[in-house]
């Protein structure tokens, strides 16, 4: 991707600013400063691309149930109406979580009805399902957990699959390439828990 205006939002997270030092180097990237449940925003010329990355992403935020709602909700039915308006292309950040749809997870029930509200309005439009993502440098989710002692011992031998941070940008970048469509991750790692807080906590 070169010589694009790309429109970021949760430009400040773990993944979306990861994306961002690589697109930064050919690509205008124009983050909004305000909340996107507002959805007030204000974006002179053109728009070619919208990466839609702001979202509550662990146990911690998702305690707030109403805000992790409209976090997911709100703001993506606005990012939606800018991307219309701006006819730009849109990448929502979604979960591989949905696959395994947990009726009493409010972020992956959210998640999953945008995607479907997505499909149903906007067809200039891609998909990620993205896996867990960890490198050293990962503060919350597991990592924090980890860092502050909060996993249970029996715990420690579950395995769970992840992408490194650089696999997911290298493997997100390639998927800006395609066209449209809804995309999951590939070459997972398998790992204990505890082997994962050895490798990066």
């Amino acid at each position: 991707m070169k010589n694009q205006n790309i429109f970021v939002t949760g430009s400040k997270g773990y993944l979306a600013s990861a994306l961002i030092r690589k697109l930064s180097k050919n690509n205008n990237i124009i983050s909004p400063g305000n909340d996107v449940r507002v959805g007030r925003f204000i974006v002179s010329g053109k728009i070619d691309i919208v990466l839609h990355f702001a979202s509550p992403s662990d146990d911690y935020d998702f305690k707030d149930k109403k805000k992790t709602a409209t976090t997911i909700i709100d703001g993506t039915v606005n990012i939606v109406d800018l991307c219309i308006q701006k006819k730009a292309k849109l990448v929502f950040a979604s979960s591989m979580g949905v696959l395994y749809h947990e009726p009493d997870s409010v972020y992956i029930t959210c998640k999953l009805a945008m995607e479907n509200y997505i499909k149903a309005v906007h067809s200039n439009s891609t998909i990620l399902r993205i896996p867990r993502v960890y490198s050293k440098c990962r503060k919350k989710g597991l990592m924090k957990k980890l860092r502050n002692n909060e996993v249970p011992e029996e715990d420690m031998n579950k395995v769970v699959q992840y992408v490194t941070l650089d696999e997911f940008v290298d493997q997100t970048l390639s998927i800006l390439k395609e066209s449209t469509g809804t995309y999951c991750y590939n070459v997972l790692h398998r790992n204990t828990i505890q082997e994962v807080k050895d490798l990066y906590a």
